[in-house]
């Protein structure tokens, strides 16, 4: 009854929408058995983003990696990822539990803040009857049940006996690893200090780390002298535990799409464009470039996680308005991009919209996790990609205006980078002068992503500036390409930047206009332009004083 009760698991159809839903539907409920039988050390009920976003995080980074766990040892990945939605019910056994034997009370629920050769003990003492602070009587009979279900569903896959044994450490091993993520950070970063410290060093260290971090000025600043010292370290370790957690799932989810969709991975890679990729990555680090020339700096080791979040969200966010822009211009793409995965066949319209789906919460969640600004930043850039490309608008068919949209997805990009630096969050840090001269410059220069599709866009009867000038397009779009490198010394008033603007514009009309067509050495061109630009803001003032 049992095995037939799997096989009709295995063999349901979930989108990825399904999933998602599915997944918060239980999720919630639990957080809510939870708020009763594990109350916070505040008195604070857990409904705020900050901990909602990070218990979702933990709980989908332990289902994603326990996947890749089961379907590594069962070879089947596909099944593992639809059984373990399944088993997660099984997480409400822990906080009624916990109410039942308390008699009322709860026990509290908590990573483990142990440190050295503390932790070994612990990852031992978990299976003993001993009471711990982390690890409750609910928590450890919930982990029991879920490790001998995979060691008999591993059984069932392979009938030998060390693909279980491994199957069920390596689950264990995990759990235990991302529970106890404070303890690594302080026995990792204190390895030669020689001294076992107890749990009040391992709070204090955390404490301190977020006070050091960007974090608390990035999502903290207008709460910290509003809320208890408590609540403040609450706060900034679920903002601390998110960065982490994000970063693990990305890891884990990207493992799972690749065994369970290999062919269907490879196409999403193969038609990332990673010229774009990399255009929007360096608008963003040139963003950050821009806050730390005004004086603001990131000071502590724990801000590079800020920064990958960061990274990984606006690839997400770049990934989502390729699946919408895909979908919308699959008649023009059968003209001039017969690669894309759609005209090949590799992939169908719904399979575009579920990757789309992904790649989405990959962007909200990694943005939220680095920062109020970056989030508020990628939620422009989402919409920006969906009135571009998508109905009722689908606004790419109007010249000029097509452009002015994805030279705003550019300046909140560069405004992303320069916020999640920047401590003084007011908007007037960042130059209005700057803020406009990125929205005409992009303007004009964006307009070469339009080269490359004239023939599918005159099909479709699309008006972009190479189809309305017909055989003179060329000529216009490099015109204003260079018109605004050109303009780049004037609006950043840095007119030594002239030097090696000139030559840009006048190999970069050269590269537009010439037949064949090319759109990869424009981009590494710009690419270089861009790297240039940094250079010399960071020698211009040895220039001055050697001058």
């Amino acid at each position: 009854m049992i095995e037939r009760f799997l096989d009709d698991i295995k063999s349901q159809k979930i989108t990825v929408g399904q999933w998602l839903l599915g997944f918060a539907g239980i999720m919630f409920i639990r957080f809510f058995l939870e708020a009763l039988s594990n109350p916070t050390t505040s008195g604070v009920i857990a409904s705020d983003p900050y901990t909602l976003v990070h218990y979702l995080l933990f709980f989908i980074t332990v289902m994603m990696g326990t996947a890749c766990i089961v379907g590594f040892f069962s070879k089947d990945f596909l099944s593992a990822g639809k059984l373990i939605l399944f088993a997660l019910p099984l997480s409400w056994l822990a906080p009624i539990l916990d109410i039942v034997i308390s008699l009322g009370k709860g026990y509290r629920m908590s990573y483990v803040f142990d440190s050295h050769q503390t932790l070994l003990v612990d990852f031992f003492k978990f299976f003993s009857f001993q009471p711990m602070q982390w690890a409750t009587y609910g928590m450890r009979v919930e982990i029991i049940i879920i490790l001998l279900g995979i060691g008999w569903y591993v059984w069932l896959k392979r009938k030998t006996v060390l693909p279980i044994i491994l199957a069920v450490f390596s689950t264990y091993f995990l759990i235990f690893l991302i529970g106890s993520v404070p303890g690594l950070l302080y026995t990792f970063t204190h390895i030669n200090n020689g001294v076992d410290s107890n749990s009040l060093s391992v709070f204090g260290y955390i404490n301190n780390l977020l006070i050091d971090s960007n974090i608390l000025h990035n999502t903290l600043h207008e709460t910290t002298f509003s809320v208890t010292p408590l609540r403040f370290f609450e706060l900034g370790f679920n903002k601390l535990m998110s960065q982490i957690l994000f970063i693990l799932s990305f890891v884990f989810v990207s493992i799972l799409f690749w065994k369970i969709e290999t062919k269907k991975f490879k196409a999403v890679v193969k038609n990332a464009r990673l010229g774009r990729i990399f255009f929007y990555l360096s608008l963003l680090f040139l963003g950050m470039g821009g806050a730390y020339t005004l004086g603001f700096k990131l000071t502590s080791w724990v801000d590079i996680l800020g920064v990958v979040c960061l990274v990984i969200s606006w690839v997400g966010l770049w990934l989502y308005a390729v699946q919408i822009n895909d979908i919308a211009d699959i008649d023009i793409d059968k003209i001039s991009n017969k690669e894309r995965p759609l005209v090949q066949g590799v992939m169908t319209t719904s399979d575009m919209k579920e990757v789309g789906l992904i790649w989405l919460v990959i962007a909200l969640s990694g943005s939220w996790s680095a920062g109020f600004y970056p989030f508020y930043m990628c939620i422009v850039g989402l919409f920006v990609s969906h009135i571009y490309s998508a109905e009722p608008f689908c606004l790419k068919r109007i010249p000029v205006l097509s452009t002015f949209l994805i030279s705003i997805a550019s300046l909140v990009t560069i405004l992303a980078g320069f916020f999640f630096v920047s401590w003084d969050k007011t908007f007037q840090t960042f130059p209005l002068l700057l803020a406009l001269g990125t929205l005409v410059v992009f303007t004009l220069e964006i307009n070469i992503k339009d080269m490359k599709d004239i023939e599918g866009d005159k099909a479709n009867g699309i008006k972009t500036l190479p189809v309305i000038f017909g055989k003179n397009g060329p000529r216009v779009v490099g015109l204003c390409f260079a018109l605004s490198i050109l303009s780049v010394p004037l609006f950043l008033s840095f007119y030594i930047l002239y030097i090696i603007s000139i030559p840009v514009a006048i190999i970069s009309y050269r590269l537009i206009t010439r037949t064949p067509y090319r759109e990869k050495p424009i981009f590494i061109l710009h690419f270089i332009y861009l790297l240039l630009i940094v250079l010399l803001f960071m020698v211009s003032p040895w220039l001055v004083n050697f001058l």
